[in-house]
C-alpha cells in the first residue's frame, strides 16, 4: 500500500502501556488464551505528537477488574485537568443495548463514594476532578467492547493522575 500525505494519521496498530507508563507497539499482540486485551492506546503523545484527545479500547471476554490497585496496577484516581468518557458495548448483532455482561463502576470518593451498575451499552462521562475506578467486569456471556476517550493524549510525561481515597472500595 502506497503512503499517501495523509497516512501518517491511520494508526493501524495499537500501542500498549510498557515498563514506566511508555507506550509500546508491539509487532504481535500476544494476547492468545488471555482474559482480555487490556487496554490498546490508539491515540497519546507517543502516536500523534499533535493530538489533544487520547482513545483507548480492550475487549472483555471474561470476569476481570481493572483499577483496585491490589495487584500494583492502576488505583482509584482522578485527573484534575481533563475530562474521560468509558463506553461500554455489546456484541450481540441483534440487540445494541444488550451488554452482555455486568460492570460495576466506582465514581466519587469518602461519603460521595458510589457503584454505579451496568447491563446494558452506556457510556460514563467523569469529569475532570472526579475520582473513579476499580471497575468490574462480572457475569461475562460473550466478548464486549470498551472505549475510553480522553480529553487529553496519553502522555506519561505530563499526564497528571492524583491518587483517590481507598476506603470503601472493594480490593
Amino acid at each position: 500500500m502506497a503512503e499517501s500525505r495523509y497516512s501518517k494519521y491511520v494508526i493501524r496498530k495499537p500501542a500498549i502501556i510498557g515498563q514506566g507508563g511508555h507506550l509500546e507497539i508491539p509487532d504481535k499482540l500476544d494476547i492468545e488464551g488471555k482474559v482480555d486485551t487490556g487496554p490498546l492506546v490508539w491515540v497519546g503523545k507517543e502516536i500523534i505528537p499533535t493530538a489533544i484527545t487520547g482513545l483507548e479500547s480492550g475487549i472483555i471476554s471474561g470476569d476481570f477488574t481493572v483499577g483496585s490497585g491490589s495487584d500494583g496496577g492502576l488505583a482509584p484516581h482522578k485527573h484534575d485537568d481533563f475530562d474521560e468518557m468509558f463506553l461500554f458495548m455489546g456484541t450481540n448483532p441483534n440487540d445494541i443495548e444488550d451488554l452482555g455482561a455486568d460492570v460495576e463502576f466506582w465514581l466519587g470518593e469518602d461519603d460521595e463514594l458510589e457503584k454505579i451498575e451496568i447491563n446494558t451499552s452506556a457510556c460514563i462521562f467523569v469529569p475532570a476532578g472526579l475520582a473513579h475506578f476499580p471497575m468490574t467486569w462480572k457475569n461475562v456471556k460473550r466478548p464486549c467492547v470498551f472505549v475510553v476517550v480522553s480529553c487529553s493524549p496519553f502522555d506519561p510525561s505530563t499526564q497528571r493522575q492524583e491518587a483517590a481515597s481507598l476506603e470503601g472500595r472493594p480490593r
